[in-house]
């Protein structure tokens, strides 16, 4: 049926684009299962890669394709919103079985989504039901504006019966996670469990992190310092001072932070883990954490510094140590 192979192209498309997004969004991906399981298994990792999946999919049925004229066709096609609801009666009325298949996909399309909010996410319906909503209405307002402008016009109908189906087939979605987690209940996690032997991928996942909010941190304050000493040509990380603010904010995150929160950097107690892996005195803590920042300084941000090959070396000293000891060499302080 020609209404049927109009998805055909939409799901290649999501298929094609799923190893990209996957790859993208993989260190949030087990971020969140950390945070979530305290723990990285295989199952659900697949989930939250189906997920993305899923997601794309949704994405490119509802947005894909777009016309290839956009002249010739916005002269020609002038879209109002359908603010009618229910006016799909009058459809099934007009045009039949195609009319109640559109009807019908409407709802499914969202039923893996609520699925979705109330298993893998694990939102009560109070959060569920408005999520399911608002992505609908997301998709439908994408849809009125040309994909938020992006096109010329819209180039799909608004449809305030698309809104009530979607959000019916997110409630159906919701129930049906309910359902299934009464038969097969989560695994309980204790949320007050901290790592103190973390394996290589969960330290990965906290330093990257962390290295995000360094940067995050950095960036605004050397751009400050720069604008507040009067430059406006330039570049601000070619100054004397953004060396000496790097280093301070690198030690912030990476030294004052753990310290005084018993090993748990910023991204660490979000994956709950902590870097001190063995308790020590007040001596061998501080040289702990000072060979701890001056390596991982050495692996990241010395480039910025010295323009070598350093941090890919002492990167490739770090793995393979681990490869052999299973730990860090500062570990061993």
């Amino acid at each position: 049926m020609s209404f049927i192979a109009g998805f055909t192209g939409p799901f290649i498309l999501s298929v094609v684009l799923w190893p990209f997004a996957s790859l993208i969004l993989t260190l949030p991906v087990f971020a969140l299962l950390y945070h979530r399981d305290n723990r990285l298994t295989f199952r659900p990792a697949l989930v939250a890669y189906l997920v993305v999946l899923y997601l794309l999919a949704l994405v490119c049925f509802t947005m894909y394709p777009l016309p290839s004229d956009p002249v010739g066709f916005c002269s020609t096609h002038h879209l109002s919103p359908q603010l009618n609801p229910f006016e799909f009666v009058h459809d099934i009325r007009a045009d039949g079985l195609t009319a109640v298949l559109q009807l019908v996909l409407n709802v499914v399309f969202f039923v893996p989504w609520g699925f979705f909010m109330g298993r893998t996410f694990r939102w009560p319906l109070r959060v569920a039901l408005p999520v399911g909503f608002l992505t609908s209405l997301c998709i439908e307002t994408a849809q009125l504006t040309g994909l938020f402008h992006l096109y010329p016009c819209a180039y799909r109908l608004f449809d305030v019966d698309d809104l009530l189906t979607n959000t019916m087939g997110a409630l159906i979605g919701f129930g049906i996670a309910a359902a299934f987690t009464k038969a097969y209940p989560h695994e309980p996690v204790d949320g007050d469990a901290i790592d103190d032997d973390p394996k290589l991928m969960r330290r990965f996942v906290a330093f990257t992190i962390d290295m995000t909010l360094v940067l995050a941190a950095l960036l605004p304050i050397v751009f400050l310092i720069w604008m507040a000493a009067g430059h406006t040509e330039g570049n601000p990380f070619n100054t004397w001072y953004s060396g000496v603010v790097e280093v301070l904010v690198f030690l912030v995150f990476e030294a004052v932070i753990p310290w005084i929160r018993d090993g748990r950097t910023i991204g660490g107690g979000f994956v709950r883990m902590t870097v001190e892996t063995r308790e020590r005195g007040p001596v061998r803590r501080v040289t702990f954490y000072a060979v701890r920042a001056l390596v991982l300084y050495a692996m990241t941000f010395s480039w910025l510094v010295w323009v070598s090959v350093l941090p890919l070396v002492v990167a490739a000293v770090l793995w393979l140590f681990w490869m052999v000891a299973r730990r860090m060499p500062y570990d061993m302080i």
